[in-house]
């Protein structure tokens, strides 16, 4: 006999679910006509989200440790990962948090926050990662700001994460945090990590650290401070210029910073052609972003950012906690029917070559391929155990850095080169990032661990403004009669985590090979990123 009851409430049930899927429906349709057209092509957030996720994925297909920023872009956007992504990399932050005994830097504690945001992102606490307890690495105040203002900002952001609340006898504290931040504000309304003129990039991230604390009269007067200089600082169509460059990164930081306002872009004349901005980076061809507009490829780190910009405006329409608010992720405090947008593409191969299979460096050399820092051969080969070349390394680092130069450099054995390549090498010398003290720059010698080491850490010094220098050398036994530049840029390269050397040796004359080469810069990268 039919159960009429049952059908009915069958159909009742099915009615509504379809009323909940027409709701999602709607809400991204809503989302989908949104951003402004790029050239003929009508892009939309929805749209570019799904695919630079996808691009994202792409690039780690194991995530592991140091892949935070992609994990935080794809769980706050609720992109639908491949099965067991997630659960993927947190094995692989175990067993890196367990190999290093809990402790992911002597330096930078951005390492522990940028871990807590992605943990919380996903669900994972971060009280206890294989038995170790991240949120307690921030409880010493002097450790957690050694970075410069970043490491407060994050430290803030990863304990409202949460609302995580650390051990009685810690140095840090949110009220120590907040006003530490408050007292790097400068007299324009910005902030800059060590310079005396606001950057758009770390005002954006000041505000966000502060936006949890929005209605606090100090907090209140500070950001509308920091607005209007974001407002100031704005170019014509919506574009911010950072180190003397118009690029995507300022503008993704500056929207996701409103959106942690509860501010609509589209909706705020200040800032309505922000989009119109940030989409003339979007990279149709390969689905990331470009850092820069005369890039022909998509920027890693360009795309992440604008993948967790794009996630957290969706965050904003659809009515969700911010960005940077993962409660709705915390254990027994998470809603019953979690928004998935659709996707389906299929993954293509992972980048590789047929000579790194069994090389302790073949991760290293992957990553440094897919950031476009080297590049392999037509042959399907790297050659990892070449050396690098004067010129290569300095290359490298200029395009890494998006260093630009139209001047002249005393050297007078570079007239053969081409002339990209003779103002990549130009500036390298106008931001004195080189090791030369005669007028023949050697392009086509192999470069040594010395020199690229002295190198790194004068670009260092130039993308952030702040020498770096250290009271005690590296624990290195053929590094003490060395020069004090050199000896001060081991130890950068030691402290940092870049290079520790061998055995207790550093090796400075022995040339740099292109594996070695692609493991130093990665690192070197993740420095100067944070």
């Amino acid at each position: 006999m039919l159960n009429v009851f049952g059908l009915v409430a069958f159909y009742r049930m099915e009615v509504v679910r379809m009323k909940q899927r027409l709701s999602m429906l709607i809400m991204l349709l809503a989302l989908l006509f949104i951003a402004a057209p790029v050239s003929a092509q009508q892009v939309s957030t929805v749209d570019t989200y799904h695919i630079t996720g996808q691009f994202l994925v792409n690039k780690a297909p194991n995530p592991s440790f140091g892949d935070e920023w992609f994990i935080i872009a794809l769980a706050r956007g609720e992109y639908n990962v491949p099965n067991g992504y997630y659960d993927k990399y947190y094995e692989n932050v175990v067993k890196h948090v367990q190999s290093v005994k809990g402790e992911l830097h002597k330096r930078k504690y951005t390492e522990y926050s940028r871990l807590i945001i992605a943990l919380t992102a996903i669900g994972k606490d971060p009280t206890n990662v294989g038995g170790y307890n991240i949120v307690d690495k921030l409880s010493n105040f002097d450790n957690v700001v050694w970075q410069g203002p970043n490491g407060a900002y994050f430290a803030l952001i990863a304990l409202d994460t949460w609302s995580f609340e650390l051990p009685k006898t810690a140095t840090t504290t949110r009220e120590k945090l907040i006003q530490h931040i408050l007292a790097k504000q400068l007299p324009d309304g910005g902030w800059d990590l060590s310079g005396e003129k606001a950057d758009p990039d770390m005002t954006a991230m000041a505000i966000q650290a502060l936006s949890t604390y929005k209605d606090r009269t100090d907090v209140k007067a500070s950001i509308n401070k920091a607005l209007k200089t974001l407002e100031n600082l704005q170019g014509a169509n919506g574009s911010y210029r950072s180190w003397g460059t118009t690029n995507l990164e300022s503008v993704a930081q500056v929207i996701t910073a409103l959106t942690s306002l509860n501010i609509d872009i589209n909706k705020d004349q200040r800032f309505n052609k922000l989009f119109e901005s940030f989409f003339t980076f979007y990279n149709a061809k390969d689905g990331g972003f470009k850092h820069v507009l005369s890039e022909s490829v998509a920027n890693g780190m360009a795309t992440e950012q604008a993948s967790y910009t794009l996630a957290a405006y969706y965050r904003l329409l659809a009515g969700k906690t911010k960005l940077y608010d993962t409660s709705d992720k915390k254990p027994n405090n998470r809603p019953t029917t979690p928004a998935q947008p659709n996707q389906s593409t299929v993954l293509p191969a992972k980048v590789s070559f047929k000579d790194i299979q069994s090389h302790w460096a073949k991760s290293d050399i992957e990553a440094a391929v897919v950031k476009g820092l080297l590049k392999g051969f037509e042959d399907n080969t790297f050659k990892p155990d070449n050396n690098l070349t004067r010129v290569q390394a300095v290359s490298i680092l200029v395009r890494s850095l998006h260093l630009t130069s139209s001047g002249n450099t005393p050297f007078t054995d570079i007239n053969s080169y081409k002339e990209e390549t003779k103002r990549e090498i130009a500036a390298a010398y106008d931001a004195n990032i080189l090791m030369v003290k005669s007028n023949k720059f050697l392009p086509s010698s192999p470069i040594s661990r010395e020199e690229l080491a002295v190198m790194l850490t004068n670009a260092y010094s130039h993308k952030t403004g702040k020498p770096y220098t250290s009271k005690t050398i590296a624990p290195l036994n053929d590094i003490a009669k060395l020069s004090k530049e050199s000896q001060q840029a081991i130890t950068f390269l030691y402290d940092f985590e870049i290079a520790k050397g061998s055995n207790g040796s550093f090796n400075p004359t022995n040339f740099i090979t292109r594996a070695h080469a692609a493991k130093m810069y990665v690192n070197f990268l993740k420095v100067v990123e944070q």
